[in-house]
């Protein structure tokens, strides 16, 4: 499988802006910058995409992990904070912590811990960086799911 995208930039590094698309066509000439990197701008940046792909990542394996251990979820939702910071003129992403949760009875509590451990080694994008990774686990009570 070949996944691909195009990114664009016009202007300088600094006052400059891009736009990147997928083929899928799920990202259509979607606004980037490196300011939205730091600020709050109304745009993406790299860094939170790869946040957006280590999160959706990590729910999709999770999912699977549940599967194959016979739980089926409402949901799982994985929030991903990436930690960009600049050491020496030069920008590094230094850490990602990831927060999972899903909606089960507490009796698959043991299990579900033992599938995020799972989900987070398979998952093939957070296995592609070189950088430290945190995952913090949490069921939500079956008549308490918040999905959003």
């Amino acid at each position: 499988m070949i996944r691909s995208a195009v990114a664009v930039w016009k202007g300088s590094p600094a006052a400059g802006e891009g736009s990147v698309s997928t083929t899928s066509g799920i990202m259509s000439k979607a606004l980037y910058s490196f300011g939205s990197s730091t600020g709050n701008e109304p745009c993406t940046s790299p860094s939170e995409m790869l946040a957006a792909a280590v999160a959706s990542c990590m729910s999709l394996m999770l999912a699977q992990e549940l599967a194959k251990v016979g739980i089926r979820s409402e949901f799982v939702r994985t929030e991903s904070e990436l930690t960009l910071e600049e050491h020496r003129g030069r920008w590094q992403i230094t850490g990602i912590e990831l927060h999972a949760t899903s909606n089960l009875p507490e009796r698959d509590a043991e299990k579900f811990h033992q599938a995020c451990k799972t989900a987070k080694t398979r998952c093939p994008i957070s296995h592609a960086l070189n950088v430290p990774i945190k995952l913090t686990a949490t069921l939500v009570p079956e008549t308490h799911a918040v999905m959003a």
